[in-house]
């Protein structure tokens, strides 16, 4: 008797090991994996030149990575690049405007904080000075979800216009955009780059 006791016990233990879920859901518990542009592209087995992102002023090249599409929630890696002489500051989000195929500004809007879509802790932080020095690199996320219930009012872009801050001059960077019927998108703040981006 005392042996099936201990037996009972032992399975109920185990059993209760897998009560709580391997992946929570919910918007906190996004965590899309996000690209960022290869500084250094790979070289093409045709020895192609490979375009690489205008340096303009005050200094700095802008690029984007390749979207991350995760459960209909999409995130992507802004960089921007300190290609001047001098060190460069970024305090604040990036300036993003949608653009369609004929590069007109889509009525989507970009709203500072990533936790307006969806909470990635890694960006989802409040905006602090960069300093940026001559070749250094500073990184942002756009995210956004795919939601699509009337396909008439359905936003789909082809560009984004991209500056380091409000006032300063666009890069226009080609990236699908497709934010469905949410009419909106969500960037993080400027910050370092973790190691390998």
């Amino acid at each position: 008797m005392k042996a099936r006791w201990l037996t009972l016990i032992a399975v109920t233990v185990v059993a209760g090991c897998g009560t709580t879920p391997a992946h929570p859901t919910g918007p906190a518990a996004a965590r899309p994996d996000v690209s960022f542009a290869t500084t250094t592209p790979a070289p093409s087995p045709s020895d192609a030149v490979v375009p690489t992102p205008a340096c303009l002023a005050p200094g700095v090249a802008l690029s984007v990575g390749e979207v991350d599409a995760a459960m209909g929630l999409r995130a992507v890696g802004l960089t921007l690049r300190n290609c001047g002489t001098a060190t460069y500051t970024v305090n604040g989000y990036p300036a993003v405007d949608v653009l369609g195929a004929d590069r007109s500004v889509l009525d989507v809007a970009v709203l500072d904080g990533t936790s307006n879509v969806a909470t990635i802790e890694r960006y989802d932080v409040p905006p602090r000075r960069v300093d940026v020095p001559p070749g250094g690199t500073a990184v942002a996320v756009l995210v956004w979800r795919n939601l699509t219930t009337d396909a008439a009012t359905v936003a789909k872009g082809a560009y984004l216009s991209v500056a380091p801050a409000k006032g300063q001059p666009r890069h226009t960077l080609t990236l699908m955009v497709d934010p469905g019927n949410t009419g909106k998108l969500a960037v993080s703040p400027w910050t370092t780059p973790v190691a390998g981006q």
